[in-house]
């Protein structure tokens, strides 16, 4: 109705900063059974992720340039690759949490990178209830991204 006041403030569509500091995303084994690790990702929102977003749209224009459709191909997928490297901000494993060790684990276990990438686009995923220890950054290896 017009000029009736909404009871929520446009806070309430802000995104951006829960995005940047991302969730804990719990890891399955292959067979479906949980595991003890995480990931702890950010939001599509996310400035990192936005900027990484912005150099993807470049990268794509000079590899739409290429012309040997194998190496266009492997650059489209190497480029898709780094865009969900920049959601990843920290993990539980031991090894530290840098863009090269991601992309190992996202090229061995491609159902992590798909389940990243599922879980980055679910904005109601970072405005789910936050218990206590998440309100807390989790342990990160060092090294992290």
């Amino acid at each position: 109705m017009p000029g009736k006041k909404t009871a929520v403030g446009m806070e309430a569509f802000f995104t951006r900063d829960r995005a940047n500091d991302g969730i804990e995303l719990p890891l399955y084994l292959p067979n479906g059974e949980k595991s003890e690790h995480w990931l702890r990702i950010r939001g599509i929102d996310s400035d990192v992720f936005r900027e990484a977003e912005a150099e993807h749209r470049r990268e794509a224009m000079r590899t739409a340039m290429l012309d040997d459709p194998k190496e266009r191909a492997k650059a489209i997928a190497d480029a898709k690759l780094s865009l969900l490297v920049a959601l990843v901000v920290g993990w539980s494993f031991d090894q530290p949490c840098t863009p090269e060790e991601i992309k190992i684990l996202f090229r061995q276990a491609p159902q992590l990178a798909d389940a990243v990438d599922q879980a980055a686009s679910r904005r109601a995923l970072f405005f789910a209830q936050r218990s206590s220890s998440s309100e807390k950054p989790p342990k990160q290896s060092s090294g992290s991204t």
